[in-house]
């Protein structure tokens, strides 16, 4: 009995950590209540996002009212995976890293080798009426940033992307216009598969180049869809991961599957292979022929007594 005993309590203990094990931790770092009080952007509370980052593989326009002859420039560049753009005749520029206003001038300080500094309008305007001794020697010379010869502007912003993850409908990378939020998000994933946990749906945002960690915010889904809360219905930000988690029942029954699974085959093979014996066993047993017996013809009948 005391060994029954302890074999029920073993069983009992790793069923236990079987399922803390496919559960996994669901704590959470920031509490509900201090999200709500922070600073935290989310719908009604949105923020403008700073100043956009040329990165590859975004698609760049780059245009040039005053050329070569027979060597425009105008036209979508996109940023290679070595952070260059092409300006075909006019050689390679490196805009990774840069704000568009940088962009710009990095592309007009580059493009001074072969065109002038009117053609890329430097060179600010002489006013009108001015008298020749009144004007300047030199031309008084503009920022490149506010040249009006050159547009540079961003036409797919594609390196700034946002994740959504588990059990949605279609997991994997989108776009980020800087509007969306944790809604948005599921929605354009498809929304939650029957298998999801909606309790249990958390927002990681990585923490940016020297500060001190990531965030792990808990998304409240039933409060805003049904309550109409916006309190953790963040604003995305690029690169934040949504993570939708499974049913803690589906995943303990996909556990129990993937334990039995091994069994399961070593069965069925057995099984196959009981059964394609017993086969080939029936088919060498011989087949009893049928016995032949005499058969009388109603003319060889006797007849009876006083019958003629």
């Amino acid at each position: 009995m005391d060994r029954t005993r302890k074999d029920y309590r073993r069983a009992g203990w790793l069923a236990v950590v079987a399922l803390c094990a496919v559960c996994g931790c669901q704590t959470v770092k920031t509490p509900e209540e201090k999200i709500a009080n922070g600073n935290i952007p989310r719908e009604f509370a949105k923020v403008t996002m700073p100043d956009y980052v040329v990165e590859p593989p975004d698609l760049v326009i780059v245009e040039v009212l005053e050329a070569l002859p027979g060597r425009p420039i105008s036209g979508e560049r996109l940023v290679r995976p070595d952070g260059k753009i092409s300006l075909g005749f006019y050689g390679d520029v490196y805009v990774a890293g840069l704000t568009l206003p940088e962009v710009k001038e990095k592309i007009i300080l580059h493009l001074r080798k072969y065109l002038t500094d009117f053609n890329l309008g430097l060179e600010e305007e002489e006013e009108l009426g001015a008298m020749p001794d009144e004007r300047p020697a030199k031309p008084k010379m503009k920022d490149p940033k506010d040249s009006d010869r050159v547009f540079v502007d961003v036409t797919a912003y594609n390196s700034k992307n946002y994740y959504v993850l588990g059990d949605v409908l279609i997991p994997g990378k989108l776009p980020i216009t800087g509007n969306e939020t944790v809604l948005d998000a599921i929605e354009y994933a498809g929304g939650l598969m029957p298998t999801a946990a909606p309790q249990n749906i958390r927002l990681v945002r990585p923490a940016p180049p020297g500060a001190c960690c990531e965030q792990v915010l808990p998304v409240n889904l039933a409060a805003i869809t049904s309550g109409g809360d916006p309190t953790t219905n963040y604003q995305i930000l690029p690169n934040d991961r949504i993570v939708v988690y499974r049913d803690p029942i589906v995943r303990f029954t996909v556990f129990l599957d993937r334990l039995a699974a091994p069994y399961q085959t070593v069965i069925g093979s057995m099984l196959q292979s009981s059964f394609a014996f017993r086969y080939l066993q029936i088919l060498q047993t011989p087949v009893p022929r049928p016995t032949t017996t005499a058969t009388t013809s109603p003319t060889n009948l006797p007849l009876e007594p006083g019958a003629r």
